[in-house]
């Protein structure tokens, strides 16, 4: 049988390809997750702006 010499160049590139994908979408995965509930939760100031000007009417 004619065994193939592993490709020592191919294969680090494709793992390292592998594992930057993968730290990537985990990456956008959790930071993206937590922006966008940031935003959609009213700060504490403009909170406290609103019900000033709640109480001042």
């Amino acid at each position: 049988m004619n065994k193939r010499k592993p490709n020592k160049i191919l294969e680090p590139l494709v793992i390292a390809g592998i594992t930057i994908g993968f730290f990537t979408a985990a990456y956008r995965f959790i930071f993206t997750e937590s922006k966008e509930s940031e935003q959609k939760k009213p700060s504490i100031q403009e909170t406290e702006v609103k019900d000033n000007n709640l109480e001042d009417s």
